[in-house]
């Protein structure tokens, strides 16, 4: 099967993707720059995916005439021409990776199914033509395999204004199933047999879609897309990896279990990525603010779980609780603010963002309850950043820090937990609020106390308690 390229302006990257071999995995692209040039510049790391430079085999390149010019490796993923060029061709070793939580991160092939990321797989500059803004895409897949992808499509071709969000999931078993939820469609594609529906799938996405749109007032402005494919080996729904990209999320899932089981872990894990497609996707922000759009969120989709009856109040604690074991077991815990982590999520412990900007988000909902009667939520924080509609020239940790400082005389702790590095201690915090810990031979135990007041048990009934 071949698709053909959609028509583009002078200023585009134009490649062909061809499929030439499943076992070994391997894909050749071939391929012009938007104008001549002397070198080339791949992607070498990727969430903690290093070395893909490795993968580009045998390029070579040429000029205008066809001739074939010398080209030199000067490092993984970096090469130098002794003439400008104006074409290219290079093979990608595409294997599965050796860990599979990292398939959901970059591009892979199988016999059943391949994810294709432009991120990694096309060049990424040269020092002549600069970044290339916008590709596109003609697309060789063996006899009987499908593509599906969050490029545009014209029937004949692909093009992207954003390469490095553009993600292609072929196989010759792809499913998709669609619903809208108002002027959102949501798209569910799935590879090889799941144990429920497609409609059960899109059933569960909209559901989560529409309470972030009432969360955030903001209407998504594009499509929504869910590559579900399975994770590797005889796995249950307890492994799996997910990442979302522009408006699509890919996710790999272990299916050996039982519908309600599977359909189960699905939601909790959508509850996170699909928030994605607002924060931090639809937020122009610039700057590193993983701490918020990861730890934040994470916690949002927590309070989401509890709100759609995906989990319980006690699933809420005691998932918590083995963050904050998480947490205190990190060796930066007390040595790096959330900023800090943010800036160095690749380089040191990746979890201590999750479980520090978790936490925090955990305390400022139960201060934030508090000292307003209830009459705010941590969905404020959302609605108010999209109120901003920021010009994508803001600085994130700027913009952020403000609307949390603004709130009911939040700046202090904002400065203590946010912006310094100050060991998050829950013991002496959770007191006023009802709720206790206890240690254990198997690790923290957050419950709640044995004898609220009146206002205690109103704050946890705003966050989800009913008993």
């Amino acid at each position: 099967m071949v698709v053909g390229a959609a028509a583009v302006n002078a200023q585009t990257l134009r490649a062909r993707i061809a499929i030439t071999s499943v076992a070994p995995a391997r894909i050749r692209i071939t391929g012009g720059v938007p104008s001549a040039a002397t070198s080339l510049s791949f992607r070498n790391n990727y969430g903690g995916v290093l070395g893909l430079g490795e993968r580009i085999e045998k390029l070579e390149v040429s000029n205008q005439s066809g001739e074939s010019l010398p080209v030199q490796k000067l490092a993984p993923g970096e090469y130098q021409a002794a003439q400008k060029f104006t074409r290219f061709s290079y093979d990608v070793d595409v294997g599965v990776p050796s860990r599979p939580s990292q398939m959901s991160h970059v591009s892979s092939l199988s016999p059943e199914h391949g994810l294709l990321m432009l991120a990694d797989l096309l060049p990424l500059a040269t020092k002549d033509a600069g970044n290339f803004s916008k590709v596109a895409i003609q697309l060789d897949v063996p006899p009987g395999w499908t593509i599906r992808s969050n490029a545009r499509s014209d029937g004949s071709g692909y093009s992207s204004d954003e390469p490095e969000k553009t993600v292609f999931m072929v196989g010759p078993s792809l499913r998709e199933a669609s619903r809208r939820i108002g002027l959102t469609k949501l798209s569910v594609i799935t590879s090889g047999e799941w144990p429920f529906s497609g409609d059960d799938a899109t059933k569960t996405g909209a559901e989560i879609i529409e309470e972030y749109l009432k969360v955030t007032g903001f209407m998504l402005k594009r499509d929504a897309l869910v590559m579900l494919l399975p994770y590797p080996g005889e796995s249950s729904p307890e492994k799996w990896s997910a990442e979302t990209r522009g408006n699509v999320v890919v996710l790999l899932l272990g299916r050996r279990a039982s519908r309600k089981t599977v359909l189960a872990m699905l939601e909790i894990i959508l509850t996170h990525e699909l928030f994605h497609l607002w924060v931090p996707n639809s937020l122009k922000l610039a700057g590193d603010y993983d701490w918020f759009f990861e730890g934040f969120t994470l916690y949002q989709a927590l309070r989401t779980d509890v709100r759609l009856s995906a989990i319980s109040f006690d699933d809420y604690l005691a998932t918590l609780a083995r963050v904050y074991d998480s947490y205190l077991a990190s060796a930066d815990s007390d040595t790096l603010s959330l900023l800090e982590a943010s800036e160095r999520r690749w380089t040191t412990s990746s979890s201590l963002v999750y479980d520090k900007g978790m936490l925090v988000a955990f305390i400022y909902d139960l201060m934030l309850s508090n000292r307003t009667d209830c009459a705010a939520s941590f969905d404020d924080l959302y609605k108010e950043l999209f109120r901003l509609v920021p010009t994508g020239q803001e600085s994130a940790n700027e913009t952020i820090i403000k609307v949390l400082s603004e709130r009911e005389g939040m700046e202090s702790f904002v400065k203590v937990y946010v912006q310094s590095p100050d060991r998050v201690s829950l013991e002496p915090l959770l007191v006023p609020y009802g709720l206790q810990i206890q240690k254990t031979g198997l690790g923290t135990k957050l419950t709640v106390g044995p004898s609220l007041s009146k206002p205690q048990r109103k704050l946890l009934g705003c966050l989800g308690y009913r008993k």
